[in-house]
């Protein structure tokens, strides 16, 4: 159900329900070769919400910038790159009187940064299940900038693609990979197991692949956490887990099943005591790591530091092979 929204919401969702709280924004646009004002609901997971602030009255405009980036303001001591997200989406903005009262400005944090993002009105929050989000469909899966779709209170809610929008507008916020084709030796003793990955980003997922393959680690890549976790289940009904799996490692935000849920219901099984999990994603802020630790996350690894992976999954595999030894 809808609930009001309020500044500075403290999220109080416990850590693997598979639920998460959108916050609905609307962007209005003028529909090209009219003047009908065209108004489209997207939503944005509150967890990466800081707070809700009106336009700034002075913004700073930054040289050779994309065009979707407005400038930068202050808040609070602090210099926010703002974003308009109309023209991310190449719309034509209404810039009546009555609509700018509305806008507001979203500022959010990804991989430990703030940005603020111009809506042009902010309604409600919604508490919803990762099952009620959609993965988008595969004739814009591959070029637009949602993660997913949603129905609620017969409204479609389209789900954005933040981390997307940064890493275009922003270099510092794109995925670092490292050369770790040298590494590949150290690794090659698990050559015969697979390491189960699941992002809904194809680029993500194309870019975890590549470097774990380069370390010598097989890969098995799945969209989502509801497709990793039946994989699992598949192989467990076979008596094959033990023999084919090394370890997990899982995006949080995902349509279906999220990576907290996904993470939980492996340490709640016993077949897979002795596979570690590693939530890789760009929700890991300070605030939220505890949502990790309440699901017994084997590690958790912030987007976009690609490079740390190889190491800390080492890490990981080997704490559980000494705690398997030891449980002999």
């Amino acid at each position: 159900m809808a609930q009001p929204l309020v500044k500075n919401q403290e999220i109080l969702l416990k850590a693997g329900t598979n639920e998460l709280e959108i916050i609905t924004l609307f962007l209005r646009w003028l529909e090209p070769g009219t003047d009908r004002i065209i108004q489209t609901a997207y939503g944005i997971n509150a967890a990466k919400v800081r707070e809700l602030v009106a336009m700034p009255e002075e913004v700073t405009e930054v040289p050779d910038s994309p065009a979707c980036v407005v400038g930068v303001f202050l808040l609070r001591g602090h210099t926010i790159p703002l974003v308009d997200l109309c023209a991310w989406f190449k719309y034509v903005p209404d810039k009546s009187a009555a609509a700018l009262e509305k806008w507001v400005v979203i500022v959010t944090e990804i991989n430990g940064k703030a940005f603020g993002f111009i809506s042009h009105g902010v309604d409600k929050v919604y508490r919803v299940s990762w099952q009620q989000i959609q993965p988008p469909p595969a004739l814009i899966a591959a070029s637009s900038s949602l993660t997913g779709v949603c129905l609620v209170d017969g409204q479609i809610i389209q789900m954005v693609d933040f981390e997307s929008i940064t890493a275009a507008i922003d270099p510092t916020m794109a995925m670092k990979a490292r050369d770790v084709a040298n590494q590949s030796a150290s690794a090659a003793d698990h050559r015969d197991k697979l390491v189960v990955v699941a992002d809904d980003s194809r680029v993500i997922q194309h870019q975890i692949k590549t470097t774990l393959e380069a370390a010598g680690y097989k890969v098995a890549v799945h969209a989502d956490g509801q497709a990793a976790w039946e994989y699992l289940e598949a192989l467990r009904t076979t008596g094959a887990v033990d023999d084919t799996v090394l370890a997990v490692i899982s995006d949080i935000e995902m349509p279906r099943m999220d990576g907290h849920h996904l993470c939980m219901r492996i340490k709640n099984e016993k077949a897979y005591q002795y596979i570690p999990v590693l939530l890789f994603s760009s929700l890991i802020s300070k605030s939220l790591f505890h949502k990790g630790q309440e699901v017994k996350a084997d590690d958790q690894i912030t987007k976009p530091e690609l490079g740390q992976l190889v190491d800390r999954l080492r890490a990981c595999v080997l704490a559980m092979e000494k705690r398997r030894a030891d449980a002999r």
